[in-house]
């Protein structure tokens, strides 16, 4: 969607002597210099950290990063597996907590032992290891837990597993706060792991530590890299990672060697070519459908697709039905929260009519279109249920560790975190994480971009450009910055009259939803737009997607 703004929220990279210096020292391209610039690259900058952004090798990252301590204990429980062995894996009902929960299930098969897998229900059981789940599981008997993507602050339950006699094996990447559970083995790089794997997701802590332990034929764990692709963009964690793009990369590529027949039967429901997915069609269509399950529905629906059904179709259709409904109820929340902002912007929302389970996604966008902290919040009886987002400069985690005293329950990440209250303490709450959250300090980036002509950018040198991706978290797709030299004409653009194509000297852009501001006067002094691969009919072309007008007197 086209949108108006001001030059002065941009810095604008351009060819310089810096530039060439970079370009002729590593070998690269312009394009690829000024993106390298744009990523802290100097002359002085070592060669090999340069490699890692245009060439990363997996095999060599994957030997390097340390996942800590637990990693040894955790693979001697695994390799006690044989078909006697009765395991249940745990996991969580968001995208990387049902890829993590099926990489967990399929290691086990692999060892020959029964599994079952348990994925709590998001509004009546929330976030994390449940006492009356594991209470369930003791009674049950097993000769061991695996718990993915949550378990780390959930001391109290896992002490109940342990004190039956069941051994408990965790993966997890959430931080550390406070007391963590005290288990057989604990595979957290937050508690002592280094930087890289710091940065990845859980699926990407389980698929990594398989890898190292060469727990699995290495034909059969390269085709689990499509999960890690999912569940790495999903949880937002950073593209700026070697590790974290490489993986993505290679999961990229097992996604479209179609290696998970449920998957590849989504994104053919949704219009993808499978052959040619890209990031963008997982961040924006595949990851909301998978998501919306554990949402509106329950987790397992997603989980099935990932493996082998005959209700496969089904599964899928019942998938995108509900991204749909969700869709709508989004909607209808952020209309209201926007026609609540004129008479002022509020940080704690609340509304006993919302759902639960779409409010991290309103979320998202409210605190990107105010670059302020949204906290949303729905009534499940007698429990509040909220999710609160944090722009660049908030810490999520840390409000909600201040207010513990109000909290019934609650985690997450610096920007992204979920908790819930009682109702009789929500009025005391509010009014506290209110105060909290107009005093966030929000750091206020300028975005960066490239001045350069669109008539300079061939699909080769797009090529290029992309060698530094995939692109996400803190590794943003390049923005192109076109200075204004008048228009030659704009053209309507399909048939609903809301799209427009703009022909200038340097090239064509395309303005989706972009009629009415056209239509409108403005003295405009450049447009931002970025290179979109587009593959139709199995013919790749690259277009340009208008994305800012840059005018002078904004506000």
């Amino acid at each position: 969607m086209l949108t108006l703004c001001s030059k002065d929220r941009f810095n604008i990279y351009s060819k310089s002597i810096r530039t060439d210096n970079i370009s002729c020292k590593f070998g690269c391209s312009p394009l690829q210099a000024l993106l390298l610039e744009m990523r802290g690259v100097t002359e002085d900058t070592p060669a090999s950290e340069v490699k890692d952004w245009l060439l990363p090798n997996m095999s060599k990252l994957l030997a390097d990063v340390d996942l800590g301590s637990g990693s040894q204990a955790a693979r001697n429980y695994i390799l006690g597996l044989d078909r006697s062995s009765n395991v249940i894996v745990y996991g969580d009902y968001d995208v990387d907590g049902i890829c993590s929960t099926a990489i967990a299930v399929e290691l086990v098969m692999s060892r020959g032992a029964r599994v079952r897998y348990y994925i709590p229900h998001r509004f009546n059981q929330g976030y994390g290891v449940h006492g009356e789940i594991a209470k369930m599981i003791a009674k049950q008997k097993c000769n061991l837990v695996i718990i993915v993507d949550c378990g780390t602050h959930d001391a109290e339950s896992i002490e109940i597993l342990r004190k039956s006699g069941i051994p408990v094996v965790i993966f997890d990447h959430h931080l550390v706060e406070g007391v963590s559970a005290q288990c057989e083995a604990l595979v957290n790089p937050q508690v002592d792991g280094d930087a890289n794997a710091k940065r990845l997701c859980a699926t990407g802590v389980l698929w990594t530590w398989i890898w190292k332990n060469s727990l699995l034929p290495t034909k059969n764990i390269i085709g689990l890299l499509d999960l890690v692709a999912l569940a790495t963009i999903a949880d937002c964690v950073s593209l700026a990672s070697h590790l974290n793009r490489v993986l993505v990369r290679e999961g990229i590529k097992s996604l479209r060697a179609g290696t998970h027949k449920g998957l590849s039967n989504l994104m053919m429901q949704l219009g993808i070519e499978y052959t040619a997915v890209n990031t963008d069609d997982l961040a924006m269509k595949v990851i909301p459908c998978l998501n919306a399950a554990g949402r509106l529905y329950i987790a397992d629906l997603a989980v099935s697709i990932l493996f082998p059904c005959k209700d496969v179709g089904a599964n899928v259709e019942k998938l995108i039905q509900l991204n749909l409904k969700r869709r709508e109820l989004s909607a209808k929340i952020l209309e209201q929260v926007e026609k609540s902002d004129e008479t002022g912007y509020k940080f704690v929302r609340m509304d006993r009519q919302w759902s639960a389970g779409v409010l991290s996604s309103v979320a998202s966008r409210i605190c990107v279109a105010n670059n302020a902290p949204i906290a949303l919040v729905a009534s499940m009886g007698d429990v509040m249920r909220g999710t609160l987002r944090m722009p660049k400069g908030g810490d999520a985690v840390g409000v909600l560790k201040e207010l513990d005293p109000y909290l019934n329950t609650w985690g997450g990440h610096r920007l992204a975190a979920g908790f819930s209250v009682k109702t009789e303490n929500w009025q005391k709450l509010r009014d506290v994480m209110e105060e909290k959250l107009s005093c966030v300090n929000v750091e206020e980036d300028k975005e960066d971009m490239i001045l350069w002509k669109p008539s300079a950018l061939d699909m080769d040198t797009w090529s290029e450009a992309e060698l530094l991706g995939p692109f996400g978290m803190e590794n943003p797709s390049p923005a192109m910055y076109l200075p204004y030299s008048g228009i030659k004409r704009v053209l309507p653009l399909g048939k609903n009259g809301k799209h427009v194509k703009v022909e200038t000297s340097e090239g064509e852009l395309l303005a989706f939803g972009g009629a009415e501001l056209f239509n409108d006067r403005h003295e405009i002094e450049g447009f931002v737009y970025k290179p979109k691969v587009d593959v139709w009919k199995n013919v790749t072309s690259l277009r340009f997607i208008l994305e800012k007008m840059v005018v002078r007197e904004f506000c």
